[in-house]
């Protein structure tokens, strides 16, 4: 289980839908918020909110004004085929 995973906050799955929209080759590195709920229609849009923020806390997504992107790290990883979509 996750290190960021916890029974408090149950993100763990939209956190995956997230990362793999941001990792994805068919868009921008930079997602507005806007973009990512019209991608994931179906999650909440305070979940993902509050999924976008597990992420840049464990490091693997940041935040800058109104966009959202994967890590550098998270970039290198999947450019390494670690990180599987």
């Amino acid at each position: 289980m996750p290190a960021n995973h916890t029974p408090e906050s149950d993100t763990y799955l939209e956190q995956r839908a997230i990362v793999h929209q941001l990792l994805c080759d068919d868009h921008t590195e930079r997602w507005t918020p806007k973009q990512l709920q019209r991608a994931l229609s179906d999650i909440a849009p305070d979940t993902i909110d509050e999924a976008v923020a597990e992420l840049e806390a464990a490091g693997v997504a940041w935040r800058l004004d109104d966009y959202v992107g994967a890590s550098h790290c998270a970039r290198y990883l999947f450019s390494l085929d670690l990180i599987c979509i």
